[in-house]
Parts: structure tokens; sequence; C-alpha cells
């Protein structure tokens, strides 16, 4: 790669922005393409604390003059999900470079409007479905392909998190407001079905059941009762495009965990999270492999291993600042590797098929491009 210097704008770039702070904030850091120049909140003093602090030289309240400034030639959008078309919007007016945090939007039709316009754009876009970034995910995507499991039958994934059930705190109370577009189907269940997706497929027909278990959520700062109105309880079957039979169980309000199993003829893989809070893109992920020689299913004739493919750090920051250097490549050299908006939409797609079954009850076959 060239050596170029991209300045970056954070737009929810605060210190006190939990994900920006511990994740895109030191990714981009220890990254030597980039270098923080602005930082945009919607409090000036915050702005101000969190940029002396960066050594950024602007601090913003509004995004619109952060997407202006001469010395910004690429915004991170690192906020609220509502919030995310004005802010990608008023980057895309000023043909910057953009990365967006999943989900893009909390509708479809927003987020085909915002891809469109970045493509007409013509500025690189990038989507943060960072667990593409994982190299335990692409390990086992590589071996798949390879055949060391032979032809895959089936896979089964389990997404819990002990988030958005009964439970909540103040920063995680419009999680719960299906209007706000960032419910447990969304965040836990988009980025769980990415990675499933990309190590083996688009699904080509599913049919889904949604449950809300918990009406009511519990403030933990206020003791307030809040309505709930989102789906705790997801459960999704179908196959997928190379006729792997899928299942798919996304919960609430549960003890956390992440398991990802694929079967095939000759054995299986199993991805699982160590620590998990339901997050598959927050790292610390675990490959296991079963082998079974000659089609041989007796317990002693099985060969079980953890698959180690590194010594390096398999964390979030790590998956952010792959991504970065990702986007780096693609900016310098007029290519495009990294997810953007368009894969985006893909999924936003997938995520109202689950909810357009949930609701109707009926197995749904998806257009294939």
């Amino acid at each position: 790669m060239k050596n170029k210097i991209i300045n970056v704008g954070i737009i929810g770039g605060s210190l006190n922005n939990q994900w920006a702070s511990q994740t895109h904030i030191p990714a981009l850091k220890n990254n030597p393409f980039y270098n923080i120049t602005a930082i945009g909140t919607s409090n000036i003093v915050t702005a101000e604390k969190s940029a002396k602090i960066l050594n950024a030289p602007h601090a913003f309240t509004n995004y619109k003059e952060l997407a202006q400034s001469k010395d910004v030639d690429l915004v991170v959008v690192s906020i609220k999900v509502p919030h995310h078309y004005d802010a990608v919007l008023a980057v895309l007016e000023e043909n910057k470079h953009i990365y967006c945090e999943w989900p893009l939007a909390i509708h479809t039709h927003q987020a085909e409007k915002m891809a469109q316009l970045a493509e007409e754009r013509h500025i690189h876009h990038a989507i943060g479905l960072q667990g593409r970034q994982s190299p335990e995910v692409n390990y086992v995507k590589q071996a798949i392909h390879q055949g060391d499991i032979g032809k895959v039958i089936s896979c089964t994934m389990q997404v819990a998190t002990q988030g958005k059930g009964g439970i909540t705190d103040e920063k995680g109370r419009y999680l719960l407001d299906e209007d706000n577009g960032a419910t447990l189907l969304s965040i836990n269940g988009g980025h769980s079905l990415d990675v499933l997706c990309y190590i083996l497929g688009d699904f080509k027909e599913l049919s889904a059941t949604m449950n809300v278990h918990y009406t009511e959520a519990f403030v933990q700062e206020t003791g307030q009762s809040i309505e709930k109105n989102t789906a705790d309880q997801i459960l999704i079957q179908g196959t997928l495009v190379n006729d792997t039979s899928a299942s798919v169980h996304i919960q609430g309000g549960v003890y956390p965990a992440f398991q990802l199993e694929i079967r095939g003829k000759k054995g299986a893989f199993r991805l699982t999270q160590k620590n998990s809070y339901g997050h598959v893109q927050f790292g610390n992920l675990i490959i296991e492999k079963m082998i079974h020689p000659n089609n041989l299913f007796n317990a002693k004739d099985i060969l079980m291993e953890e698959v180690k493919i590194s010594e390096q750090n398999n964390d979030a920051i790590s998956y952010v600042n792959q991504a970065y250097t990702m986007l780096a490549k693609d900016i310098v050299e007029s290519s495009k590797h990294i997810p953007d908006f368009k894969d985006a939409v893909k999924l936003h797609r997938l995520l109202d098929v689950v909810r357009k079954s949930a609701k109707t009850g009926k197995r749904i076959f998806i257009k294939q491009p």
C-alpha cells in the first residue's frame, strides 16, 4: 500500500461512548494508515475534552460541520441507530468516505437509499460487520471450502444474551422499542446471521417464529418499569443456497452464549465464544474440529481437537482494526473488499424475511440475485 494517512472524524467519538471508545478509537490510534482529526458529540464539553485527550484538532456538535471539515477524509458514524440516516446523508453530501456501524438504518427502505446514494457518489462506504474479520471465522470458511469436513449437511446456531430481556439500563432502554431498529433480531441476530451466511452462503428459504416473553423491562438506575415490544425469542429454520439445512435460535434475557456447529459428511466444526455476551463480533472465538474417518461414527473413532490458528488477539478491537486496514487499502488502491452498504442492505432484507415469516406464519422463498 502506498504511504497515505487518512484523516478521520468520528461522529459519536466521545470517550464516554462505550463502543467507540472501546473499539474504534483504540483501533484507529494504533493503525498506521489513520489519524483522528475530529470528534463529534452532542455536547461540546465532552467533544472538546475527548478531542484534547486524543490530540484531535477539531471538536463538533454538528455532524454536518464535521463532514464539511477539510481535515476529514473519512467519517465514522458510531451513534444510536435512529440517527444513522441523517448523519450518513450529511456525510454523503460532502463526498467523504464513510464507515457506519451496523445496523445501517432503522429499516430497509432507509438502508437502500443510503446504499444508492453512496454508490452514486463514488465514495468508499463500509458497514460495521466486523465478525467477518475474525481469523477463526475465516479459517472455518476456508477449511469448509477446501472440503475438510466433506459436503456440509447442516448447521445449528445458538445466540443468547442476558440483555434485551426483562432488565435494562438507561443506555440500553432504546433497544427495547421496535421502532428504533436496534433490537435483538437486528443486532445480535444480524451480526450472527451475517457470519453464518459469510461462511456457508445465503438462505434460499426459511420459516420463523418470534415471541415476546418479556413485555416490560426493569430499568436498573431508576427502578422504573418500561414497555418492551421487541421479540426476545426468535427461531429460524431454513435451507441455504447449497442445500444446507439451517436452524437458528436467538434469545434475550437468558444466560449468554454463542455457538455455531457445522456438520459435514466427514466431520464437523464448532465455533464457540469464551466469556460470551451473545455478540459474535466481540471475538474470543474457539474452534473445535471433529473428524470421523471412513464414515465411522463410533465415539471412540471420532477425532476431536481444538484448532489453534494464531497467537494474535482475536477480540473486537482487532476485528475493527483489521476492517480499517482493509478499508484503507480499498481507498488507496480503489478496490472493494470491505463489507459495504450493499452488504448491509442484503442483511436488512434477510431480517425483513424473518419478520414477515413470523408475522404470516408462512415459509418464504428468497429470490436470489
